[in-house]
């Protein structure tokens, strides 16, 4: 099983092979290199990109709630 790493931009895990260390003031940070390529573009599209992370963080917190809404359901105590 291949370990992953979590990018602090995305909120997410991939695969260490598409991460860097970057330096933040709180310190060293993995990003994907993805969301660094995107952050080097014009102002425009740097917007974009961010409010398409954004739509998909939301998507992916939706879609977890859900689950464990489902999953709240199917439990029944005492049977």
């Amino acid at each position: 099983m291949t370990s992953k790493v979590y990018c602090y931009h995305c909120m997410t895990y991939h695969p260490p092979e598409v991460m860097r260390k970057l330096q933040t003031p709180r310190g060293e940070r993995w990003r994907c290199i993805r969301s660094i390529e995107a952050a080097r573009n014009n102002p425009d599209e740097r917007d974009a990109f961010g409010e398409q992370q954004s739509e998909l963080n939301r998507a992916r917190a939706r879609s977890t709630q859900a689950q464990r809404n489902f999953e709240r359901r199917q439990y029944t105590p005492g049977c």
